[in-house]
């Protein structure tokens, strides 16, 4: 106690005393650190998934710091993946969410203009438009949306190429 009331009466007498060295040493008294902050993240978008998940999905939590998401999605009446079963990865790297999810789809990948057949997605807002304040119930949600609304069935363009590009890299890693 004696310690955050000398940190705090010491930088109102300070003022040269800047905010950047006051802050984290302030937070490591608290025992509050990025890689909590990132822990309760996860545990409260766990709750909220679970408590109102997308249409058609179910949740499967695992890894140490229930950083893995195995999310199985069953194509929505109506649509032309209806009654179809795909299941989509998230990893939240330790980072998150500072550091965007890394969302993918398992195989058997949807047939889709957006989806490339390895299970990339092609969608802004997991890739340069990532925003840390969204949820990933929120880009489980856009997957969802773009799935529904596709009239046909059809690869993205450039499928070869993604899957040379992939073949490359592995190849030039040994």
């Amino acid at each position: 106690m004696f310690y955050i009331i000398y940190y705090v009466i010491f930088a109102a007498f300070r003022p040269s005393l800047s905010i950047n060295v006051i802050g984290p040493r302030f937070r490591y008294c608290l025992g509050i650190n990025r890689t909590n902050l990132s822990n309760l993240r996860i545990q409260n978008e766990i709750v909220i998934f679970n408590k109102n998940p997308p249409p058609n999905c179910k949740l499967e939590v695992y890894g140490k710091n229930n950083n893995i998401w195995i999310i199985t999605w069953v194509g929505l009446p109506g649509t032309i993946y209806a009654g179809e079963e795909y299941k989509i990865k998230v990893m939240l790297p330790n980072g998150y969410p500072l550091k965007p999810p890394i969302i993918y789809f398992l195989q058997p990948t949807p047939v889709h203009k957006h989806v490339y057949s390895n299970g990339d997605i092609c969608l802004n807002s997991i890739g340069h438009d990532y925003i840390p304040s969204a949820s990933i119930s929120s880009f489980i949600l856009s997957i969802i949306s773009m799935l529904s609304s596709a009239k046909e069935k059809s690869l993205p363009i450039d499928n070869h190429l993604r899957n040379l590009q992939i073949l490359f890299i592995n190849i030039s890693r040994y």
